[in-house]
């Protein structure tokens, strides 16, 4: 059993602002496999389940907003008494260029607070991530706000492919191994 999270936003408003690009990679995920997202009380998120060659998988979209992604991460974890090294945590990273992946066996928040959340919560950072690089431009004066912008037109005119690698990524992450996938995507 492999848990995929993806970080984001809950609401329309959210919905294409570069801090959803972990929901969007998951939902990417999911369309490829078939997988149906429902509400889930229990874990404060969309969840969905499906099998990935011979891995049964859940997928976990936290409604709790970014800043509280933890506690529905922490509760889901809980649950399903899953390996912490059985989790992959994807994120937007306004440090990366656009579109650039970065994937990680365990580390720091790195300043996301999504992931401080989980890292919190969890007790330890020890756990694969994926960011998911939303950096556009060459200089941002308010992070907070650009986070939460909508993508620009040529953002979006490239996305289907982002999406699509970020989607190969976790599904190499799933079948074969955590090294085989930063050798295979770690960079543009």
């Amino acid at each position: 059993m492999k848990l995929i999270v993806g970080l984001g936003n809950p609401g329309k408003e959210y919905k294409l602002t570069r801090h959803n690009m972990g929901f969007m990679a998951v939902e990417q995920l999911a369309e490829e496999y078939s997988i149906k997202f429902r509400k889930n009380r229990r874990f404060k998120g969309m969840t969905g389940e499906g099998v990935a060659g011979k891995e049964k998988i859940t997928l976990l979209m936290p409604q709790t907003f970014m800043n509280l992604s933890g506690h529905s991460v922490c509760s889901i974890v809980n649950w399903l008494k899953i390996e912490i090294s059985n989790i992959l945590l994807v994120v937007d990273d306004v440090a990366l260029p656009f579109g650039t992946i970065r994937i990680r066996p365990k580390g720091s928040d790195a300043g996301h607070k999504g992931m401080r959340s989980v890292i919190d919560c969890l007790g330890t950072g020890d756990f694969p991530r994926m960011r998911i690089g939303i950096m556009g431009r060459p200089q941002i004066k308010d992070c907070s706000r650009y986070v939460l912008d909508r993508f620009t037109k040529k953002e979006q005119k490239a996305l289907p492919k982002i999406l699509n690698r970020s989607s190969h990524a976790c599904e190499c992450w799933l079948k074969e191994s955590i090294g085989r996938a930063m050798n295979k995507f770690n960079g543009g």
